[in-house]
């Protein structure tokens, strides 16, 4: 491992063990999904603002006009390398939850973040019971707290854009939330996946869509569903204008 990095991890470590703490203790004193995610977003903009500045890198967004700030919605994102995440959650103006694999929750400082701030941890194994409780808790929402979701499952590593599982769709139906696609790029050149987790100096940008209605839609919409939103991570058809 190259010495920058060893240097940026260990700021990464010591950033993470200033910030997160008062974080986490204050998320477990709050009641709700709801509240909880309210208090998630400042943490991960002042986070993520700290460690792009010192790691030089800038994110940049375009298309944010196209949604309401006071309206929730099911976010959808292409997922290209870890330094995703952080730069959505910059961009995007709600309050917001990430649906996590619960492999994540047993990661020291993170995983407790992650779980007292109220995001959303699903088991992938038990899929259609994963899919009626992570429905059930969205509707308990409230405000504009929206959802964010890597629809691919996993990182891609070509930097092609995986097949989109289905599971985010059928959670975006059952609640009646509009999906907004976002795709992403320059992530992966900022921080190349299956690497060492090093972060080159670079630009991450940031485009969201316009949102696609659910309302009145059933599973035999999702096909079509998959494709309009696969379009806009690839920007390819009508989508990407």
């Amino acid at each position: 491992m190259r010495p920058k990095t060893v240097l940026q991890w260990i700021f990464a470590g010591a950033v993470t063990g200033i910030l997160f703490p008062p974080f986490i203790l204050l998320g477990f004193t709050r009641k709700g999904l709801t509240s909880k995610g309210r208090l998630c977003r400042p943490l991960a903009n002042l986070y993520t603002k700290v460690l792009y500045g010192a790691f030089r890198v800038r994110v940049v967004h375009r298309g944010i006009e196209q949604i309401d700030p006071q309206r929730p919605y099911v976010f959808m994102a292409n997922h290209t390398s870890i330094a995703d995440p952080l730069a959505v959650a910059l961009a995007i103006p709600q309050p917001f939850h990430f649906i996590f694999k619960k492999e994540l929750a047993r990661i020291p400082v993170f995983g407790w973040a992650l779980l007292s701030l109220g995001q959303i941890m699903v088991d992938r194994e038990n899929t259609e019971q994963a899919r009626a409780a992570l429905a059930g808790t969205i509707s308990g929402l409230s405000g504009n707290n929206s959802i964010i979701i890597f629809p691919e499952g996993w990182v891609s590593h070509d930097g092609r854009l995986l097949p989109l599982k289905k599971g985010g769709f059928h959670l975006a139906i059952r609640t009646g939330l509009p999906i907004v696609p976002v795709r992403i790029e320059g992530a992966r050149e900022v921080c190349p996946p299956g690497g060492s987790g090093h972060f080159n100096k670079g630009v991450i940008s940031i485009q969201v869509f316009p949102p696609l209605p659910v309302c009145g839609k059933t599973e035999t919409d999702i096909p079509d569903l998959v494709k309009k939103v696969r379009a806009c991570l690839t920007l390819e058809g009508a989508g990407s204008s």
